[in-house]
């Protein structure tokens, strides 16, 4: 397992738009592209303008071919900061039942 950390710089006011497309693309690509898993989105309290995506992916080579399938990452009022992938050592996180 790999996870993607994804640091976007979001205008102040698209916040709300932007999570909104956040959710909706993760489902989307969730339950449409092999080895996706899902993602988490965050704020940090230091930096009003900074929000983070942390994607779950089965392997670095499902998330490249899906790079390859996909346009680039593009939302009016953001910009995509830096992006991390780091390998998964281990995962202990507990789940909320839906």
């Amino acid at each position: 397992m790999i996870r993607v950390i994804y640091r976007w710089r979001v205008e102040t006011a698209r916040q709300g738009d932007f999570a909104a497309w956040w959710h909706e693309g993760t489902l989307r690509i969730r339950s449409t592209q092999p080895g996706a898993m899902g993602s988490t989105l965050l704020r940090t309290p230091d930096d009003d303008d900074l929000v983070i995506g942390i994607a779950r992916w089965q392997s670095e080579e499902e998330l490249t071919a899906f790079w390859e399938r996909m346009s680039p990452l593009e939302f009016s009022g953001a910009v995509l900061a830096s992006m991390e992938i780091l390998e998964e050592i281990d995962h202990l996180t507990l789940e909320a039942e839906s």
